[in-house]
């Protein structure tokens, strides 16, 4: 799979460049390259905590998208159910055409802590509402797994192994392995070890799909708990043998 470089706003690469007090002589490409090693969730934190007591919907959805590359606007939310001391107004309609759901979530948040929040605070209510574990993502970097969740690669690198594949409300779940993967071993198929924790967890091949695959019976999202089982299980074999 053809990946596209890694780029950054020039308001990112300032940003950097004055916090970590880069070189002046760096040029373009070196700033980006040492950007890229940072962790996503510092950057984010970064951007946020530049705006203070200002933060707006537009800024956190500037800020993922500067740090993780993906956007958050058309993620479903998952739950309406209260966070800590915030709760969505009974009334509330989702389903405005003006706004995107998740604007209309981040919005009224934003007002109940008076636009005063922490990348830490923004990420804890995206995991929540849109059950996306953005500290979680930051490190699969650093596997060899791909993942693609609410309709878009939130993590992806030509060497990966193995695709982790959810629907769009995490109701179900496929693994498969890469083209990477099949071109390194010979084999479509995921490793015996793999297959076995998969089929343990509940998975089982499917072969319309040539995945192993799991659909959550109560038709709710996949827990964070079974989601780190199945990102545990994968690592596991890749370090032992990959």
């Amino acid at each position: 799979m053809k990946i596209a470089p890694i780029t950054y706003s020039y308001e990112i690469q300032d940003m950097i460049k004055r916090s970590h007090q880069l070189d002046t002589c760096f040029s373009e490409a070196e700033v980006i390259h040492y950007i890229s090693k940072l962790a996503k969730i510092d950057i984010m934190d970064m951007y946020i905590d530049q705006y203070k007591n200002k933060v707006t919907s537009p800024v956190i959805y500037e800020a993922i998208a500067q740090a993780f590359k993906f956007h958050l606007e058309q993620v479903p939310v998952l739950t309406k159910e209260k966070i800590g001391t915030f709760e969505i107004p009974p009334s509330t309609n989702l389903e405005n055409h003006d706004s995107f759901p998740s604007q209309i979530i981040l919005d009224l948040y934003l007002v109940h802590h008076h636009y005063h929040v922490t990348g830490d605070n923004v990420r804890t209510m995206i995991n929540h509402y849109f059950g996306m574990n953005l500290a979680g993502i930051d490190g699969l970097g650093k596997t060899k797994i791909s993942l693609y969740s609410k309709g878009q690669w939130l993590v992806k690198d030509e060497k990966d192994l193995f695709v982790i594949h959810t629907g769009t409300k995490d109701v179900d779940v496929k693994i498969y392995g890469t083209n990477y993967f099949m071109k390194r071993t010979g084999s479509k198929n995921l490793p015996t070890e793999l297959q076995r924790s998969l089929t343990d967890m509940g998975y089982s091949y499917n072969p319309q799909l040539d995945a192993y695959y799991f659909s959550n019976p109560s038709g709710l999202s996949v827990s964070n708990a079974f989601k780190g089982k199945t990102i545990d299980a994968i690592i596991e074999v890749t370090n032992a043998f990959y």
